[in-house]
C-alpha cells in the first residue's frame, strides 16, 4: 500500500458519518454505570471465576476420544474447530474419591495450544464483580491443598466463595509429568 492510498483510505474512514456517534449499549446501561461482569462455574462444591481476559466456550456433549495409559482424570482430546483441546475431569483430580461425571458439559478455557477442558456442574454463572456484597476474603479451609498454591482471589458473594485461579500455571504443574516435550 503506498503512502498516498493510506491517507486516502484513513480520509475516508475519518469521514464516514454517523461511526462516532454510534453506541451498541445505549439504553441498556447507564452511562455513569459500568459493569465487571464476570463468569462463573461449579465443580462439586468448589466455584470457580473465569480469568478475566480468558476466552471460554461451553460445549455440549463432544465426542472424546480417550488417551491410552494416562490418569483416569485425563479422559481425553475434543476435535474443537481443528485444534485439539485436552479434557481432564478436574473435579477428580481435586477430590481423588470423586468418581462420578454428572455432566456431559464442558466448558473450554483459554484458546489454541493453551486451551483445556472441564467437565462442569452447569452452565457458568454471571457475576457482578462490582457489587456492593461482593468481599475479598481469605482462602476458606475447605478448600483442597492443591488448589490453595494456584488461588489468585477468593471472593464470597452471598454466603458462596469463588475462587479465581491461575489456570494457566495450574494446568501446566498437573499435567507436566505426563508431557514428554517442553513448550516454550
Amino acid at each position: 500500500m503506498t503512502l498516498a492510498t493510506e491517507h486516502t483510505t484513513e480520509s475516508i474512514l475519518n469521514n464516514v458519518t454517523g461511526l462516532d456517534h454510534f453506541d451498541p449499549f445505549q439504553g441498556f446501561v447507564d452511562d455513569n454505570e459500568t459493569l465487571n461482569i464476570r463468569y462463573g462455574f461449579r465443580l462439586g462444591e468448589i466455584n470457580f471465576l473465569i480469568n478475566e481476559f480468558s476466552m471460554s466456550e461451553v460445549v455440549i456433549k463432544p465426542v472424546i476420544y480417550s488417551i491410552p495409559n494416562t490418569p483416569s482424570w485425563i479422559q481425553g482430546l475434543i476435535n474443537l474447530r481443528g485444534i485439539l483441546v485436552p479434557v481432564f475431569n478436574l473435579k477428580k483430580h481435586i477430590r481423588p474419591d470423586n468418581d462420578e461425571i454428572n455432566s456431559s458439559t464442558l466448558l473450554v478455557l483459554d484458546k489454541g495450544e493453551r486451551a483445556f477442558a472441564t467437565f462442569i456442574d452447569s452452565l457458568p454463572d454471571s457475576i457482578n464483580i462490582d457489587e456492593v456484597d461482593l468481599k475479598n476474603v481469605a482462602i476458606p479451609d475447605n478448600i483442597p491443598d492443591i488448589l490453595k498454591e494456584y488461588v489468585t482471589e477468593t471472593y464470597e458473594l452471598n454466603k458462596e466463595i469463588w475462587l479465581e485461579l491461575d489456570y494457566d500455571i495450574f494446568i501446566k504443574n498437573i499435567t507436566k509429568e505426563y508431557s514428554d516435550f517442553e513448550s516454550d
